[in-house]
């Protein structure tokens, strides 16, 4: 589970809560810019998040009115926050855009997290995609993990849509597990994208053709990383972007609209 991951109907309650008492104290916004009457700076939010947080790594006006989305880092996780207005209140859950079904958070939090793309090797990774492609998406997966088995068949609808994005699957065991471990290292020694769908659905795989370390040092590249969950996928411009999306989400993160109809399914 994510660390920002928290019961829906609980966040939505302490958002209410929040925004009746952003507005019903005194000295509203009114006219003006929210900026006008309300502030918040980084050291303000740590003196409020004091103990509860390692480091305050930002602070900006959220999409909520009445809110400040602060983005925060624990035990080397980041991720964001929210305080009202009165900062009194600290939201930790998901703010979901109603009109689009975005999810802000998760938006949010990847737009804090990066890593250099150039320190990830790619030639041992499996390749779902055209080879050629020119928006290259890095994927850490786990064989056994069945959330990267729902994302494997998006990551494939997009690349079916898309020639020009192409998905770098490294694949490892999470938890450095030896069976699971022998999984990936058949499906690195094959280079098969045929062969990584069967081991996600479970289906029993071939002995290693092929004598690597590679799966091991993905374990310890993805450690060095700060990745500590799969799926993970790491953008073209070092975004990080943890856990489960869809196809269109995907493709919304690297901002270039959504898969055509009638797509693969």
């Amino acid at each position: 589970m994510r660390p920002y991951t928290v019961c829906l109907a609980f966040a939505m309650s302490l958002l209410l809560v929040a925004g009746g008492a952003s507005a019903f104290d005194k000295g509203g916004c009114g006219s003006g810019k929210c900026t006008d009457c309300h502030s918040l700076t980084k050291e303000e939010a740590g003196k409020v998040l004091s103990g509860m947080v390692d480091k305050v790594l930002s602070v900006e006006l959220s999409p909520v009115g009445g809110l400040w989305v602060v983005g925060i880092e624990k035990d080397g996780n980041k991720w964001p926050v929210y305080i009202d207005f009165s900062k009194k209140f600290l939201i930790n859950g998901q703010v979901i855009r109603l009109a689009t079904k975005e999810n802000v958070t998760e938006t949010e939090a990847t737009s804090m997290s990066r890593v250099d793309v150039s320190t990830i090797p790619l030639d041992r990774a499996v390749v779902v995609g055209n080879p050629k492609a020119g928006t290259r998406i890095i994927v850490f997966s786990d064989p056994d993990c069945h959330f990267c088995g729902m994302l494997h068949k998006e990551i494939t609808k997009v690349a079916a849509e898309h020639p020009d994005i192409a998905f770098y699957v490294k694949l490892y065991s999470r938890v450095n597990n030896a069976t699971t471990a022998r999984k990936a290292l058949s499906v690195v020694c094959s280079g098969s994208a045929k062969l990584l769908e069967e081991a996600y659905t479970g289906k029993e795989l071939p002995a290693p053709e092929c004598k690597t370390t590679v799966v091991e040092d993905t374990f310890r590249l993805a450690e060095k990383l700060g990745i500590r969950g799969t799926p993970t996928m790491v953008l073209p411009d070092g975004r990080v972007a943890r856990g489960y999306r869809d196809a269109n989400a995907i493709i919304s993160l690297l901002g270039i609209g959504k898969p055509a109809a009638g797509g693969a399914k």
